[in-house]
């Protein structure tokens, strides 16, 4: 186990997980965050995509020992309820999460 620092959301959080430990994981327990999700767990169906650095990656392949000072947005990070990111109002728009 290791006390890593993340940057997530424009806020720097430290963790103690295994390095190997997936970021899906440590976003959804360790930092509460439920925007990304697990769908598959091999990087294919794209439930856990996060930003990092500017690029869509997938959370569940990524071991959170790569990150070093790179920065990870989630969906929580991308807009605001006043004022959604145009893809959270995709979401809206499309009624995406009706019955989730």
């Amino acid at each position: 186990m290791s006390t890593i620092s993340l940057r997530v959301n424009g806020a720097t959080h430290e963790v103690y997980v295994e390095p190997s430990t997936p970021l899906l994981y440590v976003l959804r327990n360790d930092l509460g965050l439920h925007g990304p999700r697990f769908g598959c767990g091999l990087a294919q169906c794209g439930a856990c995509t996060v930003i990092i650095d500017g690029k869509a990656t997938r959370s569940c392949i990524t071991p959170v020992s790569t990150l070093g000072s790179k920065a990870v947005t989630t969906l929580e990070g991308l807009g605001s309820i006043r004022q959604p990111h145009r893809i959270q109002k995709a979401f809206i728009d499309a009624q995406a999460l009706a019955g989730a």
